[in-house]
């Protein structure tokens, strides 16, 4: 068996390895560095996205405020006839024709009939 020509003291020996660990040591605290660079820009961009996502909520709420408002005058509003003698007319047939009145077949018989006749409707409030 051979013997290693050259043997290390223990010096240096630890002086290799305090050269490794500084080496370590240095890539960790540029790594380091490098993902705190990335992560205050990470946090520029998810500031913008947080900002932009409350804008979005908050112009939902404004329109669902308003289609609230919308819907409850829909409801509301009331369907009435632009002619109402010829709707008077139509809707005074529909009694005598059908047995119960008021029935959606009688006022949909009185309805269809008063368009046909020229009838039509409008909103009011």
């Amino acid at each position: 068996m051979r013997e290693h020509q050259h043997k290390r003291t223990g010096k240096e020996l630890d002086d290799k390895k305090k050269k490794v660990k500084e080496n370590v040591m240095n890539e960790n605290i540029e790594d380091l560095n490098k993902i705190v660079e990335e992560l205050k820009g990470a946090s520029k961009m998810h500031l913008g996205q947080a900002k932009r996502l409350q804008a979005h909520i908050d112009s939902m709420n404004e329109n669902n405020e308003s289609n609230i408002v919308e819907k409850f005058n829909l409801f509301m509003e009331k369907n009435v006839p632009t002619d109402p003698g010829k709707w008077s007319y139509y809707k005074s047939q529909a009694k005598k024709k059908f047995d119960v009145y008021p029935s959606a077949y009688a006022n949909g018989w009185a309805a269809k009939q008063y368009k046909a006749a020229g009838g039509g409707w409008k909103k009011s409030k």
